[in-house]
């Protein structure tokens, strides 16, 4: 049996729009970084920035809009966040923030270095991810949840994405609080 995917993407983040693959994210001291394309015209592409302290919890901050470009890749550093294109890249300085600053550049293309390739979209493998910040580890985390079913001619899988914080004194059974980043619905065909 021959298989095929064929993406139907839905994206629900933060309210509900169609996107292409992407999703690719990186992470730095007490912040995530995310990008998300979406499709209709004219064509957005926006990076998301979701700030996350002890004292201020999880705090998305407006969105970043960018070029559009398909990003291969993305590096998180203290205050700037790298995406990586196939010809272009760009720098974001996130220590203002409520002015980030873009700057666009040739892309970097080291193939000892590649930039790497995290997605918490479509893309991303169900999985839970410590994220770096000034709580105990694992007190704030990626969490990405995936459920398919069987329906006439695949399968359908559905993708949930939140930042999460839990409590760790408490063993980390209890959450604190969260954000959703990403949900959607991924169509694979069977021919």
């Amino acid at each position: 049996m021959q298989r095929a995917g064929t993406a139907l993407a839905l994206l629900f983040a933060p309210a509900a729009a169609a996107a292409d693959s992407d999703g690719y994210y990186c992470a730095g001291p007490g912040y995530l970084a995310y990008e998300t394309r979406f499709v209709e015209a004219p064509a957005t592409h926006l990076l998301h920035i979701v700030r996350f302290s002890r004292a201020g919890g999880i705090e998305p901050l407006p969105a970043i809009p960018l070029d559009d470009f398909q990003v291969h890749g993305m590096r998180c550093h203290s205050t700037v966040v790298e995406l990586e294109g196939w010809t272009t890249g760009y720098s974001v300085d996130i220590s203002d923030p409520t002015h980030p600053t873009v700057t666009s550049r040739p892309a970097i293309r080291d193939p000892a270095q590649p930039a790497p390739q995290a997605n918490l979209g479509h893309w991303a493998r169900e999985s839970v991810i410590d994220l770096p910040g000034d709580g105990r580890p694992g007190e704030f985390q990626l969490v990405i949840a995936r459920t398919s079913r069987s329906i006439e001619g695949g399968l359908e899988h559905f993708t949930f994405t939140q930042v999460v914080r839990r409590d760790r004194e408490a063993g980390g059974a209890r959450i604190l609080g969260s954000l959703r980043v990403f949900e959607g619905v991924f169509l694979e065909t069977v021919d």
